[in-house]
């Protein structure tokens, strides 16, 4: 087997490994923490500058990264060159922001460390914009200090900029006929959604009435208006088919005719 396909593998077990390890102290926990802000703040300052030799410690040996564009997986040669020319990962030559980032940490004293956050990359002068749910997984090396194993992007959005105050008319709880619920929270410009079922995830909106989705089979929202463009429902479509509908809570009777 490859180094390559060794270090995949590896991977296909982490889940069953991390689900068994047991939870971190507080102390190793919050000094994890803040080792790996550490670390993801000069991975970031490392892809700006396109800086190799900043870059290079941060990386494990056997890393290797996941396009988010295409699914090419770039080894840690491969990468650290892309990254001397900008083209390490999406948008590496684009305005980037970070958001929400979370880190789920395994062991007493952490060895293996899950940080997720969502990306915005922005495109002024096209007129373009990006948003990345993006996945570095983190190691300690046998000297003790946190190295990313393995990253990986999926691109949620891209398209024209985001209308901002069309995104924050949606905010509110919608109610479905069988007590679940859809909440959509307005936060720091972004309109997020918590699912009947618990899963959590931006929304993008095609048109009023309509969300960008990038995998149809999914689903997507799609809501009723009032006469003055406000929702008032929001349903899970796939194809044709309503799989649920919640009615915006708060609207008078005669709103939600």
């Amino acid at each position: 087997m490859s180094p390559m396909r060794a270090f995949l593998a590896s991977f296909l077990i982490l889940p069953t490994v991390a689900q068994a390890a047991a939870p971190a102290t507080a102390g190793a926990a919050d000094r994890a923490i803040k080792d790996i802000a550490t670390l993801e703040s000069g991975f970031e300052a490392g892809l700006a500058a396109r800086d190799v030799k900043l870059l290079e410690p941060l990386l494990a040996d056997r890393f290797v990264w996941i396009h988010a564009s295409d699914g090419r997986v770039d080894g840690r040669k491969e990468w650290l060159a892309n990254a001397a020319r900008g083209m390490a990962l999406s948008g590496q030559r684009n305005a980037r922001t970070e958001h929400d980032p979370t880190v789920t940490l395994y062991g007493d004293e952490p060895h293996t460390a899950v940080r997720i956050s969502r990306v915005r990359l922005v495109q002024a002068e096209v007129g373009r914009e990006s948003w990345l749910r993006q996945t570095h997984t983190l190691v300690r090396n046998a000297a003790g200090a946190w190295q990313i194993a393995m990253g990986q992007g999926v691109v949620m959005y891209e398209g024209p900029p985001l209308d901002a105050a069309l995104h924050a008319r949606y905010a509110g709880v919608y109610a479905i006929d069988d007590g679940r619920k859809l909440l959509l929270e307005w936060s720091d410009g972004q309109l997020l959604a918590t699912f009947p079922n618990g899963a959590k995830t931006q929304v993008f909106l095609l048109s009023p009435t309509e969300e960008a989705v990038r995998n149809l089979s999914v689903g997507s929202l799609h809501f009723t208006l009032d006469d003055k463009g406000n929702p008032t429902a929001a349903s899970l479509m796939r194809g044709s088919q309503e799989v649920w509908r919640g009615t915006r809570e708060g609207l008078s009777s005669k709103t939600k005719q």
